[in-house]
Formats: structure tokens, sequence, C-alpha cells
């Protein structure tokens, strides 16, 4: 979906939890509750908690964006980064996300690194955030170190939520997430990202930007680093990134869905699903297939996508898995209802987007746990569409990624039983 058209043409639950500490562009920073950033050797895992409030920051709701900020923080001359979003807003230190992102960028301009800034062509390039008046246009115009920009064309859709930062040998991190650089994607919406430190996953990502930075978005992209395989310390297989859009090709895995499919399949004991949109007729015949077999799986949607409208697609396929006639037993696909804000026992009650996230996690406490993560909606347009978007799905295989995000669904959701 999103697919926008113009007429203008062209093992143990946790590892190790930490705290973000407040770095210096930030008077104000909210204190992360425990276990929202969990850490192992070469990855991060961090989720926002949304209190719905504007006017009151809560603790922890800028866990992911204040992680990104760190990130930023450590660059210097030398040091290299790239940034891509769909969207691109709120001025505040405490409360925004432009504003701040975009202060952290000016600064590490000025310490000698060299910065990519990406965004999709509703983003104006002149808009300025912040009490430091900052755009995209000022960075870029900077009379030393000026900052890259590039803008996707009006017919394409570039929906990442990507951050690629090179510190140098063996330090070299990919940052990908659901979270949009705004404000809003932290107080009123349920999001998720993970940073990655992977010089061969970077290398993919750095292509990615690239592409970006020559001016080819969507179909005209070469796409020579998707499928990218790449090992993290613990996994238990080869994890691999896939980049939308998908050409199409004979042999073997095609596509984000087809291996989205192919996952679901290997499942044996549980599935977990927090997805903005899902449309996918493969998709829903997959966890159809695998109730059959045996194996809970259980899933949220934000109730605004349940509703006729022009964006709002989820309703016959959760319709579908929602019923009993449709599979072999009693049992069904169980639907939870997100929490309306964090901590509070409201039930979703149509708050536009507020699950957000695009995720589903594979067999946990089994042998062989798996997390599908990125940017992509589950439609044609983010999964396989050779016309979709530009997005990122990840493909991890690791047991504490899934705990962690297996701990933010049960935060995110309400238990049958409540």
């Amino acid at each position: 979906m999103y697919r926008r058209v113009k007429t203008k043409a062209f093992g143990g639950l946790f590892l190790r939890c930490i705290c973000v500490c407040s770095i210096a562009i930030l008077p104000v920073v909210s204190k992360p509750a425990a276990a929202q950033i969990t850490r192992g050797s070469d990855w991060i895992v961090a989720y926002n908690l949304p209190s719905r409030s504007s006017s009151s920051p809560a603790q922890g709701e800028k866990a992911i964006r204040d992680s990104l900020l760190q990130k930023i923080g450590r660059l210097e001359k030398g040091h290299s980064a790239g940034l891509a979003t769909y969207t691109l807003s709120g001025d505040s230190d405490s409360m925004g996300a432009a504003g701040p992102l975009l202060v952290a960028v000016s600064q590490a301009l000025d310490r000698g690194a060299a910065v990519l800034f990406v965004v999709d062509s509703n983003v104006g390039r002149i808009t300025r955030f912040g009490p430091a008046d900052l755009s995209l246009n000022r960075l870029s115009r900077r009379g030393t170190n000026p900052m890259a920009v590039s803008i996707a064309p009006d017919d394409v859709l570039m929906h990442h939520k990507i951050g690629i930062f090179d510190f140098g040998r063996n330090a070299k991190w990919v940052f990908t997430s659901s979270w949009n650089f705004t404000g809003g994607a932290s107080i009123f919406q349920w999001n998720i990202g993970v940073f990655l430190r992977n010089d061969t996953l970077h290398a993919a990502y750095a292509a990615e930007m690239e592409e970006f930075r020559a001016g080819r978005f969507g179909s005209a992209k070469n796409r020579r680093h998707d499928g990218t395989r790449f090992r993290l310390e613990g996994a238990w297989g080869d994890c691999w990134v896939r980049f939308s859009p998908f050409h199409g090709s004979g042999g073997g895995s095609r596509d984000a869905e087809t291996d989205i499919i192919r996952m679901i399949n290997n499942a044996r004991d549980d599935i977990y699903f927090a997805l903005n949109k899902i449309n996918r007729p493969g998709i829903q015949l997959a966890l159809v297939n695998a109730v059959n077999r045996g194996v809970r799986v259980t899933g949220v949607i934000p109730e605004s996508d349940l509703v006729e409208g022009r964006f709002a697609v989820s309703a016959p396929i959760k319709a579908h898995l929602s019923n009993p006639a449709n599979f072999r037993g009693q049992r069904n696909v169980v639907f939870l209802k997100a929490r309306a804000q964090s901590g509070d026992d409201e039930a979703d009650s149509g708050q536009r987007d507020l699950v957000h996230t695009k995720y589903m996690i594979i067999d946990p406490d089994g042998r062989n746990p798996v997390v599908i993560h990125g940017s992509a909606n589950w439609t044609a347009a983010g999964l396989s569409s050779p016309t979709g978007n530009d997005e990122n799905t990840l493909f991890l295989l690791h047991r504490d990624i899934a705990a962690t995000f297996l701990e933010h669904f049960h935060r995110m959701t309400i238990p049958l039983d409540e």
C-alpha cells in the first residue's frame, strides 16, 4: 500500500539493559524505563512507550530517537553517516525529532563528519525545524562541509527509516526501524528500532544509500545488494536483508514476501505479529496452514486499519484469520488489542496508526527463533511489487533479539483475560 500516484511525471529474555544518557544538544531527555533498550555485543534494540500526550513528556517515549541521536553524536572527522526517512517533523528538544536530529547533524558536520540525508518527496527541503531554525536546504548550503541531500521523485515512495554509521574499522552500524523521524512517532505510536554492528550489512545499506545519492529510486535502482547475508554473534544461522522494490527473477527466493512465507512455513510452535498493514493472500494462506499444523498464531493490527478508508487494507485478512470456519480445527489466529498508551489498559479505539510496527516473531522459545522487521508494510508495494516502494526488511535469526521483540509485543498488547 502507500503507493503514491500523482499526475506529475518524472537465550535469556534479555542481555544487559542500559539507559539513554543526556547529550549536549538536548537539555531535556527522558530516561527510558528498564528493558526498553537492550544490547548484545553487536546489536541494540530500542522501543518507545507512547503516552499520547504532546504536553507531558513521559518516561521512555523517545528511546528510539535518543539512541539515534547518540550515534550521530559520536560522529567525528573521518566518520560518515547516512540517514533516510519517509517523514520529518517535530521541533522541540523534549518532544520533537526533526529539530534535535538536524542540530545533531549540524554539529557532526562542524566536527568534520560526512553526512547524507535522504527523504521522500513529501518532506520540504526548505522547511525549518527547531529553535536553531535548521532545514535540509540550509545544511546542504553550508560554507564548509555541507550535508548531501537526496530527495525522491514524486512518483516514487521512499519509505525507509534507516541510519548508517561508519566510525572506522569494526565499528560500522546500521539502524532500521518502523519509527519515522517525527515527534508523533514517539508520542502517538508504538515503534521499535534495531541497531546492528556488521561490516557486510553496512556495505549493503551503504549501497542502497549510494543509489539514492545518484538519484536512482524505486525501480531505477541497482539492486545487487538485495539479499545480502550476514552473521551476528549469537545467531543460529545467517541473517539477511531484502530491499524493495523487486525486479523479479527466476529460481529461488524472489522477494521479501517469498522469504516471509518460507519462514512461516518453517514455524513449529508460535508466531507473533504486530503489523501496521497486511493484505497479502499468500501470507494469509501460510498463516492458516501454520495454525492447521498446530502453531499458535497471535497478532495485533491497529483498529484504524480495520475500517473502510483509502489507506485501510487489513480488515479482510483479519476477518478471514479470525473465523474458525476457515481452519480445519477450532483454533484460529488470535487477535489482541493494542494499549492506547503505555502502562494503561485502555484499548485501541481507532487512534490513527497506533500500532506502527512491521514485525513478526517466529518460535521465540524454540530452537530457531526468527525476527522479521523493517520499514515495509505487508502489502504488495512493500514486499513484492516491481514498482513498489523503497523499503528494507531484515530477517534476524537470533534468540535474544527475538526475546526483546516479544517483550515489546507483550507491553504493547492487552491479554485476552484483561
